[in-house]
């Protein structure tokens, strides 16, 4: 035994091999607990999961680190060798001796402190509450990649409201049918309707075969997954942006149309807002509303009038 461990190549190993063992429970354990949170990877427990495996970790390597070194010198005892001293014992600890350990634990406890402090803020600016990325499996596979892409609709027509509300609204199963009665793919499932077409059908109560609605059919929700979410803190209006700003949906949303499954592609964080108000010009000179201010503009000799000159940046625009 004392053969075998004798052996660093051996210890590294056996330490590597408890790493990846840690790692790959810490990997299992973060993976379903997000399974359960529609995919999202970060959770209330996942971190202080993560955490505590480390300090397990820490802990194991140090005990395997004193059991090491305690057969190490029952070794030498044996064996009669003299150890050849390593760099540790022959430079490093006689000049850690020389420091003040006071000052010194101060200042580990410092530099520890500092490091976990931006870790720390690093990760409440940009993980707490950011959901980019966020793509949660839905209850019906739509693809808008085959919608708004390859068909080319208009995204207004699902999404109705858009010009004219703070919601852009989700459409309800009535403007699916618009089209889903009469596509059903019929021909690429073996003459059946098209299983994400069938769903459909069960929720709105009807019969592909007779093509009519089932009478007395208690129709059910369907119970899509919000991707795109802003605190209850924020105030944001659709309508502001599309119909007044001329914002295309790309803008915040990314390139939908090319999504088999869509995510949240922005950040939706506050920085992320205030950028967009500095850089992006007002339509001064097609809005009547601001035709004194076109004027004032082409007196002045200006060209550009952002939101944030329109007040953009107020806090009360968006909190309130």
């Amino acid at each position: 035994m004392f053969n075998i461990l004798k052996s660093r190549r051996k210890i590294a190993a056996f330490l590597a091999v408890v790493a990846t063992s840690t790692a790959l429970v810490a990997q299992t354990t973060s993976v379903e607990t997000a399974g359960s949170s529609s995919g999202l990877f970060y959770t209330d427990t996942t971190f202080v999961i993560l955490m505590l495996l480390c300090m397990l970790f820490l802990v194991i390597a140090y005990f395997l680190y004193r059991v090491k070194s305690h057969l190490d010198k029952i070794i030498e005892e044996k064996s009669g060798e003299a150890k050849e001293l390593s760099y540790y014992q022959k430079s490093l600890k006689p000049w850690l001796k020389t420091l003040n350990p006071t000052v010194s634990a101060l200042l580990i406890a410092t530099i520890i402190g500092l490091v976990g402090f931006v870790k720390a803020y690093k990760f409440g600016m940009h993980e707490v509450g950011v959901q980019q990325s966020y793509s949660p499996t839905q209850p019906i596979n739509f693809s808008h990649k085959i919608h708004a892409g390859k068909l080319e609709i208009d995204c207004k027509y699902c999404h109705s409201t858009v010009e004219t509300s703070k919601q852009a609204s989700i459409p309800s199963a009535n403007t699916c049918m618009n089209c889903h009665k009469y596509v059903t793919l019929r021909d690429r499932y073996d003459g059946n309707v098209s299983p994400e077409i069938e769903k459909i059908y069960k929720a709105i109560g009807w019969d592909s075969e007779n093509n009519a609605y089932i009478a007395g059919y208690k129709q059910k929700p369907i119970e899509w997954v919000r991707i795109h979410n802003l605190p209850d803190l924020a105030y944001f209006n659709h309508s502001q942006h599309v119909k007044v700003g001329k914002l295309e949906c790309q803008t915040c949303h990314g390139p939908v149309q090319e999504m088999d499954k869509v995510y949240q592609f922005s950040s939706l964080q506050m920085n992320w807002c205030i950028d967009c108000h500095r850089s992006k010009g007002i339509d001064v000179a097609n809005n009547k509303y601001y035709e004194d201010l076109h004027k004032r503009m082409k007196i002045q000799g200006k060209t550009l009038y952002t939101v944030a000159d329109n007040g953009g940046l107020e806090c009360g625009k968006c909190h309130y």
